[in-house]
């Protein structure tokens, strides 16, 4: 939600902290399954060589670990570039340290005279209810769930 892409809380300062938010749950959630698998293959190889231990009671590593080495990883990297891209972003906005001068600086070039609005977008009107009765609906008496979602 906190991607410039998405619509969600557009031109709102809250996308920013919800990007990183969602950075450091990426993070949290790499660590834990990494201390998680980690602990785990520490338990399998303790106990494989064990002496004391019988035959028949021992496992060894397997897909499990790797899978979980993987997905720690991914979420750790998917952390990581969520973090790193709110931090870009900032730089950004406010820009390097050695580019900010005390001169004002000039105004963005603004294409609204050169290119008109865009006409809104209205459905055809041949298209409304226009929908084939299905049994579970409710057109049997008049009313139709499709004339309100």
């Amino acid at each position: 939600m906190g991607m410039k892409c998405t619509h969600f809380a557009q031109h709102s300062v809250v996308k920013s902290p919800l990007l990183l938010g969602g950075g450091v749950g990426f993070l949290c959630a790499g660590l834990l399954c990494l201390v998680t698998v980690s602990w785990t293959t520490n338990n399998v190889i303790m106990d494989f060589y064990d002496p004391f231990l019988p035959r028949g009671m021992k496992y060894e590593v397997g897909l499990a670990v790797y899978v979980g080495y993987a997905s720690s990883f991914l979420s750790l990297t998917g952390g990581l570039l969520l973090c790193w891209s709110r931090i870009s972003s900032r730089e950004r906005s406010q820009g390097p340290l050695h580019m900010q001068t005390s001169q004002p600086s000039s105004s963005p070039i603004t294409f609204n005279n050169i290119y008109p609005p865009a006409p809104l977008y209205n459905p055809p009107e041949a298209l409304k209810d226009n929908h084939a009765a299905s049994l579970c609906s409710l057109s049997s008496s008049g009313y139709r769930v499709n004339n309100y979602v």
